[in-house]
């Protein structure tokens, strides 16, 4: 159950709806994870509240986009790769460059499901 936490700047929130779609089309084919599998948390900044290097390592960045995906223990690191790809392709595939996105995984050290929590 991937967890995705998005940072971007609130003149994208047009575009809100087909990037959380591409996200999770990523998520699903990169991850291997179920259509309904969806968590995702969309925070809005305004200009200069989101701070990156525009060159490095070797990008041409026009924006960021902050993606941080929380996922639990029982992805291998080439899911996790796989994953990362399959959300950048899915971006691009929607307009967004590349270069402009950063996206990472972190692995959650515990996961509890619902039912074992009672």
């Amino acid at each position: 159950m991937p967890h995705a936490r998005i940072d971007m700047h609130e003149a994208l929130r047009p575009k809100m709806a087909e990037l959380s779609a591409a996200i999770l089309q990523g998520m699903i084919s990169g991850f291997d994870m179920p259509a309904d599998d969806l968590f995702q948390i969309f925070r809005l900044h305004q200009p200069g509240e989101l701070v990156f290097s525009r060159t490095h390592p070797k990008a041409d960045r026009t924006d960021i986009i902050f993606i941080e995906i929380l996922a639990s223990p029982n992805y291998s690191p080439e899911q996790m790769r796989r994953g990362l790809s399959a959300i950048s392709e899915e971006l691009a595939k929607i307009g967004i460059k590349r270069d402009n996105v950063l996206l990472m995984v972190t692995p959650a050290s515990a996961w509890l499901a619902p039912s074992e929590a009672q």
